[in-house]
């Protein structure tokens, strides 16, 4: 796990150059919403990529009428405030419900689990953990981040507070668990899958 909390510079710059899954760019997107460190980075990989595609020769076109008509319809539709809870407010729209109203799923004792993408190789999931309650010994296939909301999240010695942000790769087997005394909120991001290698991995690992 990455212990410095912060998403590499270069997930930062991958962000800012628009080029990265759904699922990643949400959580790159709710740790800048407590970050400010790290809006500063973005915002200077931003001015620089801009920089580069104002010297490039553009090709002036003019969008399809129908186009425009669509926008003007986005523009005018009206949108409800969801009740965020813990989320960030970008996160709680792009999910669309409040937060009160999510219909969260039983995982594991103490761990109830909110899925909402599952495409192209990448899960994103929204996760209630219980104090001392932990997810399942495992590894990954390629990478898996999280953001923490609410609560405390507990991993190979380090805690992780509300807004930190936490990568894991193939070389890390871990079993995340909440600490403290309030329920751990959190998203997790997973690319590539999980591959479980505690107990009773090999009956988990044929369900996931």
């Amino acid at each position: 796990m990455n212990e410095n909390k912060h998403p590499t510079d270069a997930l930062l710059a991958q962000y800012a150059a628009g080029d990265m899954p759904e699922g990643a760019s949400l959580a790159i997107a709710a740790h800048l919403n407590f970050c400010p460190v790290c809006r500063a980075k973005v915002a200077e990989y931003e001015a620089m990529f801009g920089g580069v595609m104002a010297a490039e020769p553009q090709m002036a076109e003019a969008p399809p009428a129908e186009l425009l008509d669509r926008l003007d319809e986005v523009e005018d539709a009206p949108t409800r405030i969801v009740a965020q809870g813990p989320l960030p407010r970008a996160l709680a729209n792009h999910i669309g419900m409040d937060f009160d109203s999510i219909p969260w799923k039983f995982r594991l004792p103490g761990v109830m689990e909110y899925e909402f993408i599952d495409a192209n190789g990448e899960k994103a999931s929204l996760l209630k953990v219980r104090p001392g309650a932990a997810v399942p010994q495992h590894t990954h296939e390629a990478e898996e981040l999280t953001v923490v909301f609410d609560g405390l999240l507990e991993d190979g010695g380090a805690r992780y507070g509300i807004g930190d942000f936490a990568m894991a790769d193939q070389s890390v087997d871990h079993q995340p668990q909440a600490g403290g005394d309030r329920t751990c909120v959190c998203l997790a991001v997973v690319t590539g899958g999980l591959t479980f290698t505690g107990r009773f991995s090999r009956a988990l690992n044929l369900f996931s």
